[in-house]
């Protein structure tokens, strides 16, 4: 499985663009890695805490624990991707036996015995927890460093991480009905609407990741020059040393959490402050905002790959988050009795923040793997997205523990539901928009320290090309 990173030769004119069809290939992966890991972010809540009675901070907790196990999984898969050498390539067996695992892993969750106490219910939630997070690292390391290397022209990168934004979105609005779907489906049971939706959306998984293995081919490396095998821990280091790379996984962390880490107290917001308790009221409401949310990102796509080339990816890159921060004014303006379809404001101002990381934080990752190889001579993009993913996950998982410590926090009762304190209500709301507006305010910070430019990637082309010549 092993063999030494080679430096890839200069491509000929004009075969970096990559057709329609394989961009959105590559993108089926990123519907299905969505899909698996966030229809459990999206149900913990509502059947772990509302159903089973676990605490929310222990539902967080559940979720939040694997994280500990990346920070050996993520960067290990990365460098035995960036090390392999098989008659498939070095990243898609990794993709299929990923996809298929994620697949199984996010319709097992659901399948826990009936009668028993919360304790034993944050247990099963835990290894669940700790089984998706092993397999979603299997599928996700080893996909995003696909994309990273698929393309080495500057804004072509842009438009393979747009393609693949997209369908990234468009499971985000069936994450979004989730909810709505499982109660419907199960006649009001989540428990039984949970399990077949689970089966259905594990065969998703598993389909799309192969979709992604068939029709996407790997980058050509022919053996020009082997550059030196670097080891996990090593590979590690170098990666955490580039600063822009460490700034700009930083931000992307704290857009994600501006959005997460108070998102939990919003359902409770709507179902219980705007709905009165009506959680049929509130499951519906939150799937139109959700939908308008994703869908409004999916529009915002085009735009954002257009604006970075016309203006930059950095400069791009903040003005999107500019409106993560009107988002979080909004929300205090909007989330309030009987708000209706106010909810959708905060919605479409959030979108075009969060899609802008998804565009832009893999295209600008890209671009820094160029710099790297000129420095340590091989391409890593498996260490790098390992890098880039744990810290998500890390976020991610990070956020959903503090969206339950941050509701227990203000004071949430379960017990009460609608009948919480107005105090309580007041301390929710405050937490809601102030909490998206500080953590966008620090990710802009950062980005605007960042310091890769279009034409820093354009002379560590021109150096690799002499390299390439030089060797043959």
């Amino acid at each position: 499985m092993k063999s030494a990173p080679v430096a890839p030769a200069a491509p000929a004119p004009g075969s970096e663009r990559i057709a329609t069809g394989t961009r959105f290939a590559y993108g089926s992966s990123a519907f299905a890695e969505n899909l698996g890991l966030n229809s459990v972010n999206q149900l913990a809540n509502p059947v772990f805490n509302l159903t089973l009675g676990v605490s929310p901070v222990l539902v967080g907790a559940a979720i939040a624990l694997p994280r500990l196990w990346d920070a050996v999984m993520d960067p290990w898969i990365g460098n035995l991707s960036d090390n392999c050498q098989s008659r498939w390539g070095r990243r898609r067996p990794f993709i299929l036996i990923g996809a298929i695992l994620t697949g199984l892993c996010a319709a097992g969750i659901w399948y826990f015995p009936d009668g028993r106490s919360p304790t034993f219910y944050f247990g099963w939630l835990a290894v669940g927890s700790f089984l998706l997070a092993t397999a979603y690292s299997i599928l996700v390391v080893p996909y995003g460093a696909l994309g990273l290397e698929l393309t080495r022209d500057y804004h072509e990168r842009t438009r393979l991480m747009g393609a693949k934004s997209m369908l990234h979105k468009l499971s985000g609005v069936v994450n979004q009905w989730l909810l709505k779907i499982v109660q419907l489906v199960g006649s009001n049971s989540l428990v039984a609407g949970s399990r077949f939706c689970g089966v259905i959306i594990g065969f998703v998984v598993a389909a799309l990741g192969a979709i992604t293995v068939w029709r996407v081919p790997e980058r050509v490396r022919p053996a020009v020059a082997p550059g030196p095998r670097i080891s996990t821990w090593r590979g590690w280091r170098e990666t955490i040393k580039r600063r822009d790379f460490v700034l700009l996984a930083t931000a992307q962390c704290l857009i994600y959490a501006s959005y997460l880490v108070i998102d939990n107290t919003g359902f409770y917001l709507n179902v219980f402050y705007v709905n009165g308790g009506d959680m049929a009221q509130g499951a519906l409401m939150k799937g139109i905002a959700g939908t308008f949310f994703q869908v409004g990102g999916l529009c915002a796509i085009p735009g954002i790959v257009r604006l970075s080339q016309g203006i930059g990816k950095k400069n791009a890159f903040l003005l999107c988050t500019a409106s993560i921060v009107l988002a979080g004014i909004a929300k205090w303006f909007c989330y309030v009795p009987n708000a209706g379809w106010l909810l959708v404001i905060p919605s479409l101002f959030m979108a075009p923040g969060l899609v802008a990381v998804m565009v832009l934080v893999p295209s600008m990752t890209a671009d820094i793997c160029d710099l790297d190889e000129v420095k340590t001579g091989a391409r890593r993009e498996g260490m790098f997205n390992a890098v880039l993913g744990w810290m998500l996950k890390v976020a991610l998982s990070g956020s959903i523990f503090l969206a339950g410590v941050a509701l227990d926090w203000t004071g949430w009762k379960t017990s009460l539901k609608a009948a919480q304190s107005a105090e309580t209500f007041l301390a929710m709301r405050i937490a809601f928009s102030a909490g998206t507006i500080v953590f966008a305010l620090l990710a802009a910070a950062l980005i605007a320290c960042y310091g890769v430019t279009e034409e820093d990637v354009a002379a560590s082309r021109r150096a690799m090309r002499d390299k390439a010549a030089a060797a043959s």
